[in-house]
């Protein structure tokens, strides 16, 4: 029996090898081949959707921001049950934390919402 090794050191040196350990070889380099390039096409796919759902999203988005003092919405979990969600508040804004984030007074606490968990 043959190690992959000596397959190798067989196709780099350029000796005679079995037609079919040769072929088994080339057929595996082929299939390597063959994945990568198949690899990319698909992750070509990927980026260029990733932007056309960019775009779409974008398009029906509204920019929105708040300054110190608004009062906002945040969406939060029902106190029934934790998957359903619904606008609860007023609170007020205390400053925007960094680029979309904006930290909330909530109770006596302070936490920082995304704005798109916010609403006038």
């Amino acid at each position: 029996m043959k190690g992959p090794l000596q397959i190798l050191r067989k196709q780099w040196t350029r000796e005679q090898a079995d037609p079919e350990v040769r072929s088994t070889y080339q057929y595996v380099v082929d299939l390597r081949n063959r994945l990568e390039e198949t690899w990319e096409m698909a992750h070509e796919e990927v980026r260029k959707q990733q932007g056309i759902q960019k775009r779409q999203f974008d398009s029906r988005s509204k920019d929105r921001t708040f300054k110190h003092g608004n009062l906002v919405l945040i969406l939060l979990p029902s106190s029934d049950n934790k998957l359903l969600m619904q606008w609860k508040g007023p609170f007020k804004v205390l400053e925007i934390v960094k680029g979309p984030d904006y930290r909330i007074q909530v109770g006596r606490k302070q936490k920082s919402f995304h704005t798109n968990m916010l609403k006038r």
